[in-house]
Formats: C-alpha cells, sequence, structure tokens
C-alpha cells in the first residue's frame, strides 16, 4: 500500500454514546479505522452508528482483553491490510486540528526512524489554535497512547505492545522501547486533543486539614500501576538509569505515593493492600490480567 494512507484504531471500554463525537473528530480523515471493543457491556445504538461510516471495521472482543492486547489487534489488523502508520486512540479523546496533524504527519513521514509523533494533551479552551499547521516537533522520553501515530515497521521491530502489562503503562513501556532501539518519539505542540488523564478529586490532608485537588485512581488501577511500574523500570532500567533507578522507583511507588494516599485519599486500605499485593505479584512474576 501507498505510503500516503493512514489508519487508526480506537480501543472501546463499556462506551456512552457521547464517544461518537470523539471518534468522528478523526474518523473521516483516516483510510481505515478498526474499532476494538474491550465491553463487557455492549452498547448497540453506538456501534450501529459508527457502523454507517465506510472505512469502519468493527472487532469485537467479547472480553476484557486489555489495553495492550486490543492495540496489538488494531495494529495487526492494519498491517494486514498494507498499512504502513496507524493512529492508536482512547475514546475519550477528541482531536481539536486533526487535519493539521495529518499535514504534518505527511511532511514528516519519510524520516524512518520516527516511531511516534504524538499530540498534545494540555488542551483548554483559552489556546487559540494555529490556522496553519505549525510541524514545530520536541523530542519526548514518552507519549500516551492516545493520539499517537505510530510507524507500523517500528511496531515490528520491538514486538508491539506488551501483553503482560494488561493496562496501566502500556504507552511508557512501548515509547521506551522505541528509544532503546534509538527510534524518534516525537510531540507535536500546536496539535491538540481533548483527553481525560483520570478524576479529580478536591481532598483535604489527613493531618494539615488543608485542603487540594488531586487526581486518584480506584484500588484496581494502584494495583497494574504498582506491578507494572517495577516490571518496566527492571525491564529498561540499562537504557534509562536515572529516570528509572532503583532507589527512585521504590522512593515513587512506596513512600511518595504511599504517603499521598495515607494523607489525602479515600479507600486507604484497599489502595495499601492492592500497593503490596502489586509488589508481591511482581515478585512472584504474575501479569496479565487480574480480577481485585
Amino acid at each position: 500500500m501507498e505510503n500516503s494512507k493512514i489508519a487508526a484504531t480506537v480501543i472501546l471500554y463499556n462506551p456512552e454514546n457521547d464517544v461518537y463525537e470523539n471518534i468522528i473528530s478523526y474518523a473521516l480523515e483516516v483510510d481505515k479505522l478498526y474499532i476494538v471493543d474491550n465491553s463487557l457491556k455492549y452498547n448497540q445504538e453506538l456501534i450501529q452508528r459508527l457502523q454507517q461510516l465506510q472505512n469502519i471495521i468493527y472487532i469485537n472482543n467479547n472480553d476484557n482483553l486489555g489495553i495492550a492486547t486490543a492495540l496489538n489487534i488494531g495494529c495487526q489488523n492494519a498491517l494486514k491490510d498494507g498499512f504502513q502508520w496507524i493512529l492508536t486512540m482512547d475514546q475519550d479523546s477528541k482531536f481539536i486540528n486533526f487535519s493539521h496533524y495529518i499535514s504534518c504527519w505527511k511532511k514528516l513521514k519519510e524520516d524512518q526512524n520516527i516511531a511516534i509523533l504524538a499530540a498534545n494533551t494540555n488542551w483548554n479552551d483559552s489556546i487559540q489554535v494555529p490556522q496553519e499547521a505549525e510541524c514545530k516537533t520536541l523530542e519526548v522520553i514518552s507519549a500516551i497512547t492516545s493520539a499517537n501515530i505510530v510507524n507500523l515497521q517500528k511496531y515490528k521491530e520491538v514486538d508491539g505492545f506488551d501483553d503482560k502489562l494488561f493496562i496501566d503503562l502500556v504507552d511508557y513501556d512501548f515509547s521506551l522501547k522505541m528509544q532503546a532501539i534509538n527510534a524518534k518519539v516525537l510531540q507535536l505542540p500546536s496539535i491538540y486533543v481533548k483527553h481525560s488523564l483520570g478524576e479529580v478529586f478536591h481532598r483535604k490532608n489527613l493531618i494539615t486539614r488543608k485542603l487540594r485537588s488531586k487526581i486518584e485512581h480506584n484500588p484496581l488501577r494502584v494495583y497494574y500501576f504498582t506491578r507494572n511500574y517495577l516490571y518496566v523500570a527492571k525491564k529498561h532500567r540499562q537504557h534509562f538509569p536515572k529516570q528509572l533507578g532503583l532507589l527512585k522507583t521504590l522512593n515513587m511507588l512506596f513512600i511518595h505515593q504511599v504517603t499521598k494516599i495515607i494523607l489525602y485519599e479515600d479507600q486507604k486500605l484497599k489502595k495499601l493492600k492492592a500497593k503490596f499485593l502489586g509488589l508481591l505479584h511482581y515478585l512472584s512474576n504474575k501479569f496479565g490480567k487480574y480480577n481485585f
């Protein structure tokens, strides 16, 4: 297939109907969109509406196989259909200026050492979007999965996304694997996407009673993050000792985050149990899906 064509994949998980507006912000400007559905609750109305688009391939996993496996399904289908580049999306991401992204990708794609092009997720309504595509790039260590354009030849070179992780740090691991083979991970600061990074809670410090706003995750996500971060840190420490050193990793996971849970968050005992269960499963090499 000619190099001017681009595929996309979006991973669904129990989506609401408003997900359609997110998907339509890019669906009409890609050549094929692989919708990979990890849902436990099937949204027939949404799927029927999406299937009215002519470039849609719908893949129902009939279970939650995790973000890594779902992304691999989308990428493998794109490779089978001859694509060299694919846009990877979360269901809760919506582009502001996707046509600019495509223009920049067309200018940059001839550099086959580019592994990932990433959009800017720091969007707010006060930002003025440029009238024309600005294709200045910044080299970054990692990029979140959503709103990335991925070089599928580089994807094959690093054996894709790591299924062992299931969810959490799948994107971080993938970015680090690319840099370990000296491929580039670039961000385009002028390409904007609305993306939800987590729910913000207003919590009082347990001791000082001062109110602060913080992003929190449920105990299951605490478990995955702890287990997977230890795995990713060990896997990539040789190439990234400054970012993933042993003492720095342990301090972040078991001092900084535990202190944050104790002082600010709810479900303290469940989250602390999840964190130390993540450590136990890492040490016993238990990965993949876990029903907490």
